[in-house]
């Protein structure tokens, strides 16, 4: 089967960015072991790739489907050192995370890294808060959102928060991986 891919690449910081997951382009093939069971045996083509840009630098998604599974895929980095992933799953309201928007606001104006909420007995440190762009398709001149940023204690969990025009405020979270647990088939 992984023949029929093409080569493999695995991502590393030796490598060039076409051969890590920051080469990554729609039509091409991306695996990830040792991080769920679930997921262990798919080969996932890449549908979308998105770039995002902050204040705070640039990062990228790309949309895997295998069949009825899908997973997004996020890096930042020359060549995608920062990585994580999210099942695809319907976003989180407020009221669930135990927050409202005044909450949100004060985070934002104290830009503190203090700041701190609870979810399911975890707590997530806010991180950051600003304006971000997405390019959807990686074109454009980008459509602004509103985007806070937790991370759990050890780093390994994350949740975004995202408030676009028009739209309610929805939480996603994502895990941090190794690069290493993907890999890239170039099609």
């Amino acid at each position: 089967m992984k023949s029929f891919f093409g080569k493999k690449r695995k991502s590393s910081k030796s490598e060039s960015d076409n051969d890590s997951i920051a080469g990554a382009a729609v039509g091409d093939v991306f695996t990830v072991t040792d991080w769920s069971i679930e997921y262990e045996e798919s080969y996932f083509i890449i549908e979308k790739l998105n770039r995002y840009k902050s204040d705070g630098g640039e990062w990228y998604e790309i949309l895997g489907v295998d069949g009825d599974k899908r997973l997004w895929l996020y890096w930042s980095g020359p060549r995608g050192v920062n990585v994580s992933i999210m099942v695809d799953e319907r976003p989180v309201g407020l009221s669930t995370l135990g927050l409202d928007e005044e909450a949100l606001v004060q985070m934002d104006e104290a830009q503190s890294i203090d700041s701190v909420i609870e979810i399911d007995g975890e707590a997530y440190y806010y991180s950051n808060s600003s304006e971000a762009f997405l390019y959807e398709d990686n074109q454009g001149k980008g459509q602004g959102f509103y985007v806070w940023d937790f991370a759990s204690e050890d780093g390994n969990h994350l949740l975004s928060i995202d408030k676009w025009e028009g739209m309610p405020f929805q939480g996603h979270f994502v895990e941090s991986v190794a690069p290493e647990i993907v890999s890239l088939y170039k099609r």
